[in-house]
């Protein structure tokens, strides 16, 4: 926020704001009956900036002095050390984004470490090895680690507008300990990923890469749209002595052997991605299916696009664009809704819904038998947060909202005016992290295992479908961290996350939840990935 991230990067934070928002255009009229002029939200702008600078040009030696002292001496902190395991691909992820804010990092050797466990909520041990991170509170950012690696901020006020739980560890998918002992990181050790000499091998019969992160999903998209021709199996395998998981990339010889430029395409991706392939001489595997069966499928280059407008949300299109623009590197089509009903959709493959407010309207009984017939004829449409409720009813698709049960009226007294809002929020989450149960088998949890955090950003739940659940709450869930009403929690029970609906010769995408939030959900984006290139 922009007032939170100087303050615990030791400055001082401080948010001015104008009434208006993008709602008052060149004037407004407030309460008091006076017109507030977008020309005089510049000139208090203006103002407020310029005593800004003055005021602390008359500080300057105050202000230093106070953000030298931020960073001196050892903070009192609960947790000293925070160790993580997991996919290298995805402690990478992690890593680069310590490195933009200047957070030091290390790795340790074989041991066995005893803290909080991030996965059960309680004291547990965690085996070490020489490919665990761990990120020391002991450092000049420590106050900036505390923040983002924290189990479970402390509110002191559940009344709050935005997400109440972010801690890192959930949101990149990795296996951590919070330890109040302190463990000091072997700086001088190379990362896990650092000894990788990505190649390729002339003449081999095919070569397998693994599937587990967006940079695997970076590398497929680069591949899809270089023209190379890659498969991923359904199902695990071994092959030479190693396991490979669903989902595995594939890419034989002789599928591209109308490419000249096979190898030369092939080595530049793996340099540019620095993705591992290990170069095989059969298509017979060990165990599981070979490369000619039925379950080892070709990967498609489909034709995406995106509705934006007024149905929409922009802070979730704009996610959505972000993704397949800056983080997949994937070509992305934009259709608004004014001219939507003109738009051919045969011309494309999938097909998103960002959340929004605006789909009563939109979602009407023509425009649902016009996605169903898309649907049928072989598209995928891919609906997100609010779309989901009215994509249903007799008219439209089989997902069904979880209707709240309603309380006792005769059970309690009713609240007062002045507690009507705290009242209001026991049936509100606020952004908070749940622990969810995963189907691996299905293509779209490809790359993950049988378990999923995901971040709940409202209290709307779903039914589960009968066949085609990817990722579910359980019977009784509560948050891991973060901030749930009580009487929205009850309502949670064996509801939907992400779920995946055949329809025709095409598929539709449930996603309630939603896994690209604000870009920095780095866990969730896999997912998405797979809704792309592998949910067939």
């Amino acid at each position: 926020y922009g007032d939170t991230y100087p303050t615990y990067n030791g400055a001082i934070g401080m948010t001015y704001e104008q009434g208006g928002s993008g709602r008052a255009g060149l004037g407004v009229e407030v309460a008091s009956g006076d017109t507030l002029t977008l020309k005089d939200r510049i000139a208090h702008h203006l103002t407020t900036g310029l005593s800004t600078v003055e005021v602390a040009s008359q500080n300057a030696g105050t202000l230093n002095e106070e953000f030298r002292n931020f960073f001196k001496g050892d903070k009192d902190f609960k947790y000293k050390s925070y160790i993580l395991n997991g996919e290298p691909d995805k402690q990478r992820a992690l890593a680069e984004l310590l490195d933009k804010h200047e957070i030091n990092y290390g790795w340790t050797g074989e041991s066995t470490v005893r803290g909080l466990s991030f996965g059960s909520g309680t004291a547990a041990s965690l085996k070490t090895n020489s490919g665990s991170m761990v990120i020391s509170t002991n450092q000049k950012k420590g106050t900036m680690v505390k923040v983002l690696f924290e189990p479970n901020a402390v509110l002191s006020d559940s009344l709050t507008y935005d997400i109440t739980a972010w801690s890192l560890p959930y949101a990149y998918g990795l296996d951590a300990l919070a330890s109040e002992g302190l463990i000091k990181p072997n700086t001088a050790q190379a990362a896990p990923w650092s000894a990788v000499s990505p190649g390729i091998e002339n003449g081999a019969y095919a070569h397998v890469g693994d599937w587990n992160s967006m940079k695997d999903a970076r590398f497929l998209s680069d591949l899809v749209q270089n023209g190379i021709r890659v498969r991923r199996s359904e199902q695990a395998f071994q092959l030479g002595g190693k396991t490979w998981g669903a989902g595995s990339l594939i890419i034989t010889r002789s599928d591209n052997l109308r490419k000249p430029d096979f190898q030369q395409v092939l080595q530049a991706a793996v340099e540019k991605h620095q993705k591992p392939l290990t170069p095989v001489r059969t298509g017979l595997v060990d165990s599981g299916k070979d490369f000619g069966s039925r379950y080892v499928g070709m990967i498609p280059e489909p034709r995406v696009a995106v509705l934006s407008g007024e149905p929409t949300s922009t802070l979730r299109f704009g996610e959505v664009w972000h993704y397949f623009e800056q983080q997949l590197n994937y070509p992305l089509t934009v259709l608004d809704a004014e001219y939507f009903d003109g738009v051919a959709l045969d011309q494309y493959d999938i097909l998103v819904l960002p959340d929004g407010w605006g789909y009563r309207s939109f979602l009407n009984e023509r425009r649902k038998d016009q996605l169903k017939d898309w649907v049928a004829d072989g598209g995928r449409l891919i609906a997100m947060g609010r779309a989901l409720s009215y994509l249903g009813g007799e008219d439209g698709f089989s997902i069904e909202r979880m209707e709240m049960e309603p309380e006792d009226l005769e059970a309690e007294t009713p609240p007062s005016f002045a507690e009507t809002s705290r009242e209001r929020i026991r049936g509100e989450i606020t952004g908070a992290i749940f622990k969810t149960r995963v189907d691996p088998t299905h293509p779209m949890a490809f790359g993950y295992g049988d378990t999923y955090y995901t971040l709940k950003l409202g209290s709307d739940t779903y039914t589960l479908p009968d066949r085609g659940t990817v990722a579910a709450l359980g019977e009784s869930p509560l948050p891991v961290a973060g901030f749930a009403g009580s009487k929205a929690v009850t309502n949670l029970a064996n509801s939907l996350v992400f779920a995946m609906e055949n329809y025709g010769r095409g598929e539709v995408v449930y996603m309630a939840d939603n896994p690209l939030f604000r870009g920095f959900w780095e866990n969730g984006k896999l997912f998405f990935a797979n809704a792309i290139f592998m949910a067939e």
